[in-house]
């Protein structure tokens, strides 16, 4: 019985030696160290944003089972861009008490602090970019303010990521415009320069300046998504042909999907070699 103790006990001897040496060979990546330390940092939670969500009940919304809620942090005067923090829920119910802060930061060395405005989604398909059918909601708040009430009370429409805007033609190239022009007003992905454009809008019966809308409805393939940062062309083309020949007109101008006021000004001849 001896012999069997001491035979166990030089097991378990050796079994933790091994254990150790494993851990010394194969040591904790770096970044899992940051983590790790800033996890344990017991001023990370001094500015946590705390409160609770509710869903207004006149919208009579149906959730997905795929639904997701995102809690998203952005200073006050930043709209668009990576937010500040981010959350995200796969398992809720109304109301929801949430809270956010320094842990949930997208970037290291951020400082969750000072006046922010939270946006709460109730996304649909689980996918944290805003679609059509989610529901959001803001508020505007102060680092470490807890009591936050959050109201889930503007549901998204289609046309909220439309564009809108107006074309028109320099003073230097108004005599230029064909009598018989068509106006084609093309989206692509900012950075996408050639193939298929996201969307197209093509206008036969052309007055200037053409007040314009360019969104979901226009994408040329069937469940692309209407997302930006992307650039709007305008052409005034001579013989109706969507490429770019010789005498037509374009123009080009950076926009975001929502956007509104866009003046998209045409300030140049195309010539043979145009894309």
């Amino acid at each position: 019985m001896k012999r069997l103790a001491l035979f166990w006990f030089l097991l378990i001897i050796i079994s933790v030696a091994g254990c150790d040496k494993g851990l010394k060979e194969h040591p904790l990546p770096e970044s899992l160290k940051k983590e790790l330390a800033r996890k344990a940092d017991p001023t990370i939670h001094n500015n946590d944003v705390s409160g609770t969500i509710t869903l207004d009940p006149e919208l009579r919304v149906s959730l997905n089972p795929s639904a997701g809620l995102f809690i998203f942090a952005r200073p006050e005067g930043v709209d668009a861009g990576p937010p500040l923090a981010v959350k995200r829920h796969s398992v809720f119910q109304f109301p929801f008490e949430f809270d956010i802060g320094q842990l949930n930061t997208m970037m290291e060395g951020s400082q969750f602090e000072g006046t922010m405005n939270l946006t709460v989604r109730l996304d649909q398909d689980g996918n944290r970019k805003s679609s059509p059918g989610d529901v959001e909601g803001k508020v505007q708040i102060t680092a470490g303010q807890k009591g936050v009430q959050l109201v889930l009370n503007d549901r998204i429409s289609g046309d909220a990521y439309n564009i809108e805007g107006t074309v028109s033609v320099s003073e230097a190239l108004q005599k230029k415009i064909p009598a018989n022009g068509t106006l084609f007003i093309f989206a692509r992905s900012e950075g996408v320069k050639r193939g298929p454009p996201l969307a197209v809008k093509r206008v036969a019966d052309l007055k200037l300046p053409y007040e314009f809308t360019l969104g979901p409805q226009d994408v040329m393939m069937p469940g692309t998504a209407f997302e930006g940062p992307m650039v709007l062309a305008a052409r005034i083309d001579v013989d109706g042909d969507a490429r770019a020949g010789p005498g037509d007109i374009e123009g080009f101008v950076s926009a975001q999907p929502g956007d509104r006021k866009i003046e998209l000004l045409l300030n140049h001849l195309t010539g043979p070699a145009a894309p």
